[in-house]
C-alpha cells in the first residue's frame, strides 16, 4: 500500500504549511495588538481627525455624483446631451432603447432600481442617434 504512505507523508507536509502559515498570522496579529495598545492620546487624535477626513471626503464625493445625476436613472434627451453625461462621468451604464420593441421595456425595471453612487445610469431612445442606421424605426436592424 505505496499509495497510502505518499497520502500521509502529503497530507503531513501540507498540516505543516498550514501549522507555518497559521503562526505568521497570529504573530503578525500579535504585533498589531501590541501596537494599539501602545498608542497614546495624540495618536488616537490623529487618526480620529485623519478618519473625519475621509468621511467628509466620501460625504463630498457622493454630493458631487448627485448633482451629476448619479443615483437616478434618467432619459437623455439627445446625442450632445449623452456626449455631456458620458465626459462628467468616470462610470456610465446607458441604455439604448426604441419604444417599439418589447424588449427595449424589459431593462427598466433594472435600470430603475440602480441607486448606486459612482455610476450614472441613463437612457437614450435608439432614434436621437445621428447615423444613417438608426434613423429608422425598423426593427431589421
Amino acid at each position: 500500500m505505496e499509495g497510502n504512505g505518499s497520502i500521509d507523508m502529503f497530507s503531513e507536509v501540507l498540516e505543516n504549511q498550514f501549522l507555518q502559515a497559521a503562526k505568521l498570522v497570529e504573530n503578525h496579529l500579535d504585533s498589531e495588538i501590541q501596537k494599539l495598545d501602545q498608542i497614546g492620546e495624540d495618536e488616537l487624535e490623529l487618526l480620529k481627525e485623519k478618519r473625519l477626513a475621509a468621511l467628509r471626503k466620501a460625504q463630498q464625493q457622493k454630493q458631487e455624483w448627485l448633482s451629476k445625476g448619479h443615483g437616478e436613472y434618467r432619459e437623455v434627451a439627445s446625442e450632445r446631451d449623452f456626449f455631456q453625461e458620458v465626459k462628467e462621468s468616470e462610470k456610465v451604464v446607458c441604455h439604448f432603447y426604441r419604444d417599439t420593441t418589447f424588449s427595449g421595456n424589459l431593462m427598466e425595471p433594472p435600470f430603475q432600481s440602480q441607486k448606486k453612487f459612482g455610476t450614472n445610469f441613463t437612457k437614450l431612445e435608439k432614434k436621437t442617434i445621428r447615423g444613417k442606421k438608426y434613423d429608422s424605426d425598423s426593427d431589421d436592424d
